[in-house]
Formats: structure tokens, C-alpha cells, sequence
């Protein structure tokens, strides 16, 4: 729908800047105007008009206008566990650390206090989706309302006692009381997680299945993660853990698979065939030591691959331009081949891929006239983003989160020039500050 000057007034006019409409295309306009109305992107990259009034006008003269990243998967309860534990294998790191700290901590406003120290940090670093896995979820959704963040809230289930269910018989039960009292809300989006193939039992994995399929909800899972993980599960089914969930009539479109670290060609065969989505973690896999996923050739089998941080707690940050930094960097290095992960293809992954994953790119992942307005505005002035040749280079392989200047959710303006408007930030880091000397004490 086209605007005029004799119309109603706009809610937020961008004009003057650089304009990533369509990842898939890669081509930045310049000099384009973009409006905001009803929560809507009404037009996009045309000229700008000073005549055309709205409550909000932003300047973004040498800045880019993008759409909002899409981190699909992290686990924003563990905000408050940053860096406390570190240089470990995955194993030991969580049995020796983190599953004992959640037992003792982790309760809703535990979770609500780290969902708002991480969304907090994915907005300032132009991330304006999250899907998120993890306990007292109706604790995340809460803290996005709060944020103004647009999230995929997942209720973790494990056949092991978890925070939220002590007894693993009733983690099911727990996940059907969550999607029953999960929020309705236009920025929230209920779905399920299982942990594992090792820590949730076919029978647990086939029922969180059924439960999605029913209520037309994603299931994510941690699937391939580690080497260890591949010979547990052979040990116990005889078959690779994607092979496993086959076996189970598990994968399909509404599965997302997360690391996938370590899967062979014909596992990868079977990601395609049956639609599953895929999120590649590369800075967790690398702290971790858990392996570089083959994402190339997962790329190649046309399979859809989005991007995630993974939590707080095991990357250290939240920052999805260095997480497609190091996606590029790490592809070139396993296969040897400086082009084997360009720069275009990584913005994808973490916009309109990543929307694809989570079945939301009707809504975000480009700025089309009718999508949802998630928007994120990088000034590209820094002295580490100079001189400027290609846009969307430097946004891989110069940019930093720091670099995100505004950020619009729904069309409200949540980050203005590097402050959040929806919350006291000063008030969140207090608190996060006050909690963490508490655990340091108890440990």
C-alpha cells in the first residue's frame, strides 16, 4: 500500500540509508526510504519523500537498513551462567557444572532475569528473533513481551529431573500445561524441545513428536552434537542419532535439528528427504570442542540451515554478526577453500534463512511491504569498517554487534541509538550482578 503526503501519518519513516531488502537477492539499494505503519513495513527502498509525515523520522544516512536477525537457537535462561565454566568438553562442562547449578537456581524469575539479560543483548546486537529452549518457559515469554523481542519459547523436556519437573514421568504433562498457559501473544510463538536423543527415550521423543504435529508446533532437539553422543546412541539403538530419529518417524518439516556436528553424507541424505531445518552453532561448537558441522554440503543437498548463537553460557555472546564471521571463516577452513562459505550465503542464514527455519518468513527474515517491521540499522562508520567497498563483506567479515545503532520489533523501536527503550538496562545488569556474586558463593 502505497503512502502520500495527504494520508495518515506514518508511525517511523527511515530514510537515507543503505537497504538490504531481500537476503536472497544480496543487492543493497541506496538512499531509499523505508515505512512503518501498524506494525508493517508499508514501502520499502523508494524515494524519499519530506512531504510524507510520521510520528518518528530517522536519519540513516551511511547507515545499513537490514532486517532484524534471526538467532534460532539459544537457551536465553542461561544468561545468567555466562563464564562459569569454561575450557571444557561438553560433557563434563554440563554434569560437572551446569546441570548441578540449574538444580540449586534456575526457578521462573531465575529464568525471567537471564531471558532479559540475553534478549536484552540480542536486540543492542540486531537480533529481533530468538527461538528459545529451555525450563519455565512462560517465564521467556514473559521477558520478550517485556523486551519488546519477537520468540519461538520452547518447553525443555528430558526424561531426567530438570528444574521444572522433578519427577521425568510428568515432563510431558509439564509441556502440555506450558502450551496451555504459554501467553497469546504477537510476539510469541509456543513450541517444543526435547534435549537429546540420549537424554530423552524413544518413547518421550515419538510423544513430544505427536504432541507438535497436533498442535501444528516446531520440535527442536540437540541432534549430533559430539562424537560422544554418536557412539552413546549406536551403543544403545544400533543407528547414528539421525538415523535414530528416522527409525522413530521424528524428522520431517517441522523438526529443527540443532549442531549436527557429526553426520555423514547419507544422514545428511536423510536431513533432505524428510525437510528437516537445521541450525549451525559454530562459536559454541568451536569453545566446546564438539566439531565443525559440514554445513557446505548440507547447503549443497539444499537442505535449509539457520543460524544460532546457542546460550550465553557456553559461547560467551549473543553477537550474530561474529557468529556469521565465524560460520564463514570455519567453512573455508574445514574445506580448505576460501570460497566454500561466502558472504551473502551467511546473511541469509542469519535473516531470511533462519526465518525459514522457524516456518516465520511470511512474516520476517526481509523487509517486503507487508511483513512484520523488524528492522535493525547498522552505522557503518567505524574506523574498522573502513573504507567501504562491499556492504554486505564488511557486515561479515568486519561488522560487530556494536555496530547496530537502531533496532524495530513490530514496529516498535526497542534499541534508538544504542539505548534499549523498553527497560532500564543499568536496573538488569544490577541485578544480574547481585545473582551471580550469590551462585559464585554457593559454589
Amino acid at each position: 500500500m502505497a503512502m502520500n503526503s495527504s494520508q495518515d501519518a506514518a508511525d517511523i519513516i527511515l530514510h537515507s540509508g543503505h537497504i538490504l531488502s531481500n537476503p536472497d537477492v544480496g543487492e543493497v539499494m541506496p538512499h531509499g526510504m523505508t515505512i512503518i505503519k501498524d506494525h508493517a513495513l508499508i514501502e520499502v527502498n523508494v524515494p524519499w519523500d519530506p512531504g510524507i509525515r510520521a510520528n518518528k523520522v530517522i536519519d540513516c544516512t551511511n547507515c545499513l537498513i537490514m532486517p532484524g536477525m534471526v538467532n534460532c537457537h539459544t537457551h536465553c535462561g542461561m544468561g545468567l551462567l555466562r563464564g562459569l565454566a569454561d575450557d571444557m568438553p561438553l560433557d563434563t562442562w554440563l554434569h560437572r557444572f551446569i546441570f548441578p547449578v540449574e538444580n540449586q537456581w534456575v526457578k521462573p524469575e531465575f529464568v525471567y532475569l537471564g531471558c532479559l539479560v540475553s534478549m536484552a543483548e540480542m536486540v543492542l546486537n540486531g537480533i529481533t528473533t530468538c527461538a528459545d529452549g529451555y525450563y519455565f518457559m512462560e517465564s521467556a515469554a514473559r521477558a520478550a513481551i517485556t523486551i519488546g523481542m519477537r520468540a519461538v519459547v520452547a518447553q525443555g523436556i528430558l526424561d531426567v529431573p530438570t528444574p521444572d519437573v522433578q519427577d521425568p514421568a510428568r515432563c510431558l504433562d509439564r509441556a502440555m500445561e506450558f502450551l496451555e498457559r504459554c501467553t497469546r501473544h504477537e510476539l510469541i510463538r509456543p513450541a517444543l524441545f526435547c534435549h537429546s536423543p540420549y537424554l530423552c527415550s524413544p518413547a518421550t521423543l515419538t510423544a513430544a513428536a505427536e504432541t507438535a504435529k497436533n498442535h501444528s508446533l516446531l520440535l527442536f532437539c540437540h541432534v549430533a552434537e559430539t562424537e560422544d553422543e554418536v557412539r552413546s546412541i549406536r551403543a544403545r539403538y544400533n543407528a547414528s542419532p539421525v538415523a535414530h530419529l528416522l527409525n522413530l518417524g521424528i524428522l520431517g518439516e517441522n523438526f529443527v535439528a540443532v549442531h549436527c556436528t557429526h553426520v555423514d553424507p547419507a544422514e545428511m541424505d536423510m536431513i533432505a528427504e524428510t525437510q528437516t531445518k537445521v541450525v549451525h552453532c559454530p562459536e559454541s561448537n568451536m569453545k566446546l570442542a564438539s566439531g565443525a558441522a559440514p554445513i557446505v554440503q548440507m547447503l549443497h543437498r539444499d537442505i535449509c540451515v539457520g543460524l544460532g548463537t546457542d546460550s550465553a553460557a557456553s559461547n560467551n555472546d549473543l553477537d550474530m554478526m561474529a557468529e556469521m564471521r565465524t560460520a564463514a571463516l570455519l567453512a573455508k577452513l574445514v574445506a580448505s577453500d576460501p570460497a566454500a562459505l561466502d558472504a551473502p550465503t551467511v546473511v541469509r542464514m542469519a535473516t531470511i534463512q533462519g526465518a525459514r527455519v522457524l516456518g516465520m518468513s511470511d512474516m520476517v527474515g526481509s523487509l517486503e511491504p507487508g511483513k512484520r517491521a523488524d528492522v535493525a540499522v547498522i552505522d557503518m562508520t567505524g574506523m574498522h569498517l573502513t573504507p567501504l567497498y562491499d556492504t554486505i563483506s564488511h557486515l561479515v567479515y568486519c561488522g560487530r554487534g556494536s555496530d547496530v545503532r537502531d533496532v524495530i520489533i513490530d514496529g516498535q523501536l526497542v534499541v534508538r541509538n544504542r539505548e534499549i527503550q523498553t527497560v532500564d538496562q543499568e536496573e538488569i545488569k544490577g541485578r544480574a550482578r547481585e545473582t551471580s556474586r550469590e551462585i559464585k558463593a554457593g559454589l
